[in-house]
């Protein structure tokens, strides 16, 4: 394969992937570039990832992978900005800050960056590696580290698998799926939400997220299931009550840590409402 087809191979693999698949294949990315500095960071609790999904403490290069394919603008400059502000402010010393993406930003997230962002924080060194870029930093590499990075999913493997989703009711119908999850995919949500909307959207999102994060601990006690259950079923109501609704599944068999095990992966779909049957 000449060095044209490996760029377009590569591409093509960033592209298939999503969330946390897209986050560990920028950890191996990260393994190699910097073999001896680099640190994967994963969130823990409900204080999650202090807005850093690795680093090189030596350097003080820290990376935010985002898997942006299909996201919305103002989506996409809300997660940078929040991603960029919280890393300064829960890390000393950041020389450089790299937004890792699978997709090709448009021209409206490129000038947010440029124009609002770089004056704003003259001290740090802020990049963007979409999609060509990070093929093109992939491929410079040798062949066997191209292969450790990018192949996650086999050639004869098909490219789309279906993952049942089930209308969630209560905090009691969702607990199983987040119990059982051990990472998540990026949330299907309408594309015309208000402001608010999208808000209680991510608010709801992220706390299902902590609930997960911690579930081992919550399940030492019935209390504490049942706790978690019931604040899981306000903001279901909450949703309700904008006329939003849940479905949720779980995905099998995804990479996990680097591909060192393989596990169950939540997906989440917010959904308007047709009508109150069930």
């Amino acid at each position: 394969m000449d060095l044209n087809s490996l760029r377009k191979h590569v591409e093509g693999q960033l592209l298939r992937m999503e969330g946390n698949t897209f986050q560990d294949c920028m950890d191996r990315l990260g393994l190699e570039l910097y073999p001896c500095d680099y640190q994967p960071v994963r969130a823990a609790g409900p204080k999650g990832d202090t807005k850093n999904d690795g680093y090189c403490p030596k350097a003080r290069v820290f990376f935010a992978a985002h898997a942006t394919r299909g996201e919305r603008i103002d989506k996409t400059k809300a997660k940078i900005r929040g991603d960029l502000e919280g890393c300064l402010q829960e890390h000393r010393d950041v020389k450089v800050w790299r937004f890792l993406t699978n997709d090709t930003l448009p021209g409206e997230v490129d000038q947010f960056i440029d124009n609002e962002l770089r004056p704003r924080y003259r001290g740090v060194t802020i990049e963007v590696w979409g999609l060509k870029t990070l093929a093109h930093e992939i491929t410079k590499l040798k062949r066997e580290q191209v292969d450790r990075i990018t192949d996650v999913v086999s050639e004869d493997e098909p490219e789309f698998e279906v993952v049942r989703l089930r209308y969630i009711k209560t905090g009691r119908d969702l607990w199983p799926i987040l119990s059982n999850c051990h990472g998540w995919f990026d949330t299907i949500e309408p594309d015309d939400c208000t402001d608010d909307e999208q808000d209680l959207i991510d608010e709801a999102v992220q706390s299902f997220r902590d609930w997960s994060e911690i579930s081992l601990d919550v399940e030492v006690s019935r209390s504490g299931v049942r706790d978690a259950q019931r604040s899981i079923t306000a903001l279901l109501e909450e949703l309700k009550d904008r006329g939003l609704t849940l479905f949720a599944g779980t995905k099998e068999n995804q990479p996990f840590a680097g591909g060192a095990f393989q596990g169950s992966a939540a997906v989440f779909k917010i959904d308007r409402m047709v009508s109150e049957t069930a």
